[in-house]
């Protein structure tokens, strides 16, 4: 079940697939945070725009955080 030496086509495969669930990792995990954050900040102090802005604002950092990482073209 390990990875052998010469045997990089079937680890590319592997790679992407992998790279895909980060990718979608990313982008729930800084929306459920930062809305989550939103959220809290609506509920205690009674506002109602936090969790529209940390929705937003979540979603801005994890796509710069995708990009940052997986934008090199590399």
């Amino acid at each position: 079940m390990g990875s052998t030496p010469g045997n990089e086509s079937e680890e590319s495969g592997t790679s992407r697939s992998e790279d895909g669930m980060v990718v979608l990792s990313y982008l729930l995990s800084g929306i459920i945070l930062y809305g989550g954050l939103g959220w809290a900040g609506d509920h205690f102090l009674k506002t109602s725009w936090l969790l529209p802005v940390g929705l937003i604002l979540g979603l801005v950092t994890s796509i710069y955080l995708i990009i940052k990482r997986y934008g090199s073209g590399t």
